[in-house]
């Protein structure tokens, strides 16, 4: 496998689950795309340049999310 460097939040991720720890379902999620990304990464970057593309086009129309609580 490549030397691929892995984000510091992944990280402290795993050490989570090796200790045991019961993961949150978007830690899980995170966990997961790190995953994937790392078992086919033309697909991850062609996804990240996708919603990086969705991202730049909401700034330019001055989309705000809303959430209602």
């Amino acid at each position: 496998m490549d030397c691929v460097e892995v984000p510091a939040d992944v990280l402290k991720l795993k050490e989570k689950k090796a200790k045991g720890e019961k993961l949150t379902d978007s830690e899980k999620k995170k966990l997961n795309q790190h995953n994937k990304a790392l078992a086919n990464p033309g697909k991850a970057a062609a996804k990240k340049e996708k919603s990086d593309a969705k991202r730049a086009r909401r700034k330019e129309s001055g989309s705000v999310k809303v959430i209602n609580r």
